[in-house]
């Protein structure tokens, strides 16, 4: 199985193609008709708010499997040490002590990541890579991305002009916006695998999260 992220944004995913399915049943009814960029803008927004919550559920979900499995908060990556440290506002307080039994030090830092994955409201590479650098020890998110990270950000910042503008925006052609699910959708897979390689080398024994998916 996947993520559970993973999971809820295919569940997220099914509005998207629900104004897909409405846009094609519009344009049956009167062929040719250009009167239906709604439907496409709408679900260029819904598909980056899937994009966006998926982005801020599967590094959460990483830190919740970290502080599972990890002996003690020494045992992180140094950056996400030092960000739990921060969060908790007293760098000698006695979570930092390496117990394997420590209660404390896990919350603090799955909190941590929470407080700031509510600061994201756009999914790009760079805000991205921010995260994952500092919570999960990762060097460039982007290495998880066959088609770098170029293509993300572009979408991204569509959805920017779309949000600020709205009807002025850019017309969406329903092909690009059946181009963008499917780019959208490769990004969250590769992500998802990618992550779960990277953790599963984090804890010992290694184990994964959550499997791969083709």
């Amino acid at each position: 199985m996947p993520s559970d992220a993973l999971k809820e944004y295919r569940l997220n995913l099914r509005d998207v193609r629900r104004l897909l399915a409405a846009h094609d049943a519009s344009n049956q009814q009167a062929p040719g008709k250009r009167a239906l960029g709604h439907f496409t803008r709408g679900g260029m927004l819904l598909l980056c708010a899937a994009w966006e919550r998926y982005s801020e559920s599967v590094l959460e979900e990483s830190a919740a499997f970290l502080a599972r499995r990890l002996a003690s908060a020494r045992a992180l990556p140094a950056s996400a040490l030092q960000a739990t440290r921060n969060h908790a506002n007293n760098p000698a307080t006695p979570w930092l002590a390496p117990q394997v039994n420590s209660p404390t030090w896990g919350a603090i830092y799955v909190a941590s990541v929470q407080a700031r994955t509510k600061t994201l409201n756009t999914p790009k590479h760079k805000q991205l890579a921010s995260l994952f650098t500092t919570y999960i020890g990762i060097a460039d998110i982007e290495k998880a991305w066959s088609s770098g990270k170029s293509e993300i950000d572009t979408f991204v910042a569509h959805r920017g002009d779309i949000a600020h503008r709205g009807g002025q925006s850019r017309y969406v052609r329903v092909g690009n916006l059946r181009e963008a699910i499917n780019a959208v959708d490769r990004y969250v897979r590769e992500t998802d695998n990618f992550l779960s390689d990277h953790l599963s080398h984090l804890v010992a024994p290694p184990g994964r999260p959550w499997n791969r998916i083709l």
